[in-house]
């Protein structure tokens, strides 16, 4: 452990943890305010990885010089530089630079739970034939707005547990063979956002085993504000348009929001077909509430709810044209039997 010793957990059987050698990689860019707590979390594993590879895309703050104060405690952590990186092109670069077979991967302004990576490796000793382990992760929300950020967007645990081959993970809690991502050829580097969600896709598609592993929680913060909302959901439609995938699910959704336009429009011309519109609105909203449970909520939850529903279908639809009609469309791959892992 080299300069480390501060940080290996006083466990019994720690030694027969590591077994199975474990490169942990992630990205990273200005992450000043966040850098350290990520540390701590990542240095109080309960089962601490070989190596750490923290790729920089350029910062222009002082999150290097905090990695580097860390490097001089732990020489666990090699810090890359590469500006100008995206997110792709920079977990590429680190699983590259990793020497180990198995790749557990994260992001930093996660704070790990104390047995994430205990638990996401796991299933690769239990079972020498597992490809990819997915993780899991929760939200880390204060205000009544974050709460209901994640009320609305984030999956529910029990919903996967039915049918976890069906879930794709985030990069922010899965880990997975080296042999895997040279198999489909890494990260799409051509991707500012949706590069997880099509790795996910390609893996399934190469018949890569995939187990769950639940109890591998990671927690993220939620966005604070509207407009960060809008720019999130923005930012992932838009991918997933320049990637070609889960077109179904876009084109379904853009249709319901076209009709309702189309209602409005012919309302001025019979107040039945905006009586028609209210109605329809109303059963969107109550159908949707419904499944994310939130339909016994407080009034004001509700309606905090319904507006935060109502940006991101704005995002989505705004940033799915954008990609799919002027992004750069690769081969298309319809995930919508996958359930996307979006926060």
């Amino acid at each position: 452990m080299g300069k480390c010793h501060e940080y290996i957990p006083k466990i019994v059987g720690y030694k027969k943890m590591k077994d199975i050698k474990v490169s942990l990689i992630c990205t990273l860019k200005n992450e000043e305010s966040s850098i350290r707590e990520f540390l701590d979390s990542l240095l109080s594993q309960s089962r601490l990885p070989d190596e750490v590879v923290i790729l920089d895309g350029g910062s222009t703050d002082k999150t290097v010089e905090i990695i580097n104060s860390y490097i001089g405690k732990c020489d666990l952590i090699k810090l890359i530089v590469k500006k100008g990186a995206n997110i792709a092109e920079g977990r590429n670069i680190a699983i590259k630079n990793a020497e180990y077979d198995i790749i557990a991967s994260t992001d930093v302004g996660c704070r790990l739970d104390k047995n994430w990576l205990k638990n996401l490796i796991k299933p690769f000793e239990e079972d020498r034939s597992v490809d990819v382990v997915s993780g899991w992760y929760e939200a880390d929300a204060i205000t009544e707005f974050e709460k209901c950020v994640a009320e609305v967007t984030y999956p529910k645990l029990k919903m996967v547990l039915k049918n976890p081959d069906k879930f794709l993970p985030s990069s922010r809690s899965i880990a997975f063979k080296k042999k895997c991502w040279e198999k489909v050829g890494g990260y799409p580097e051509w991707l500012y956002t949706a590069e997880d969600t099509l790795f996910d896709l390609n893996l399934k598609k190469k018949d890569c085993k995939f187990a769950f592993a639940p109890d591998a929680v990671v927690y993220w913060r939620v966005r604070s504000n509207s407009k960060d909302v809008f720019k999130q959901y923005y930012l992932y439609a838009k991918g997933d348009g320049e990637a070609g995938i889960f077109v179904r699910k876009y084109l379904k959704h853009n249709l319901i929001y076209l009709l309702g336009f189309t209602l409005l429009l012919l309302g001025f011309y019979h107040w039945l077909f905006w009586e028609l519109l209210i109605s329809g609105v109303v059963l969107y909203y109550f159908l949707r509430l419904s499944k994310k449970k939130i339909v016994k909520k407080k009034m004001n939850n509700i309606i905090l709810a319904i507006k935060i529903m109502f940006i991101i279908d704005m995002a989505q639809i705004s940033g799915w044209f954008k990609g799919f009609i002027f992004g750069k469309i690769n081969k298309k791959d319809d995930g919508n039997q996958f359930v996307q892992n979006r926060n």
